[in-house]
């Protein structure tokens, strides 16, 4: 923090170092990713996702299958569904999710994960560790709660 003393500027060197270690600490999508998942096969029926999602409150959930991550399905996903299909009832997971969705690996930086949201524009990435296996999902949600603690950290040092 720089401040005006008799013309000179003086470093405060405690405060500058401090900001600079906040901005160069680098969060990796493992610290801030939601670590329940919840899944649902591609056949499982239309009807499930919309009960899943109105009763758990949350946007996205994975498509599984043999343990693997072949989709994913957001709430615009099932608002579309609903809008332009008559027999909805009857359609799988498999009619409507997004096959073979963009992931992340838990140890990506933030910065290629934003990146990757922001390109495709969607909430939401999957996290799969090295073996295939879901380990988390990263959402849009979970990076804002990460800035507002950042945001919150840089707060109360400059006090």
């Amino acid at each position: 923090m720089a401040m005006k003393q008799d013309s000179e500027i003086i470093f405060d060197s405690q405060s500058t170092s401090d900001q600079r270690d906040a901005a160069q600490k680098e969060h990796c999508v493992g610290d801030v990713m939601t670590r329940e998942v919840v899944s649902l096969s591609p056949h499982h029926t239309f009807e499930d996702a919309v009960n899943l999602i109105s009763n758990r409150h949350f946007r996205h959930f994975v498509v599984m299958a043999n343990g693997q991550i072949v989709g994913i399905v957001s709430d615009r996903d099932v608002l579309r569904g609903l809008a332009r299909t008559d027999n909805w009832q009857k359609k799988q997971v498999s009619e409507f999710m997004t096959p073979e969705p963009i992931t992340v690996r838990p140890e990506s930086s933030l910065s290629v994960a934003i990146a990757k949201m922001l390109d495709k524009k969607i909430n939401c990435l999957p996290v799969v560790a090295n073996d295939g296996t879901v380990c988390g999902i990263l959402t849009s949600t979970d990076l804002l709660k990460a800035y507002q603690k950042d945001l919150e950290s840089l707060d109360l040092k400059q006090r």
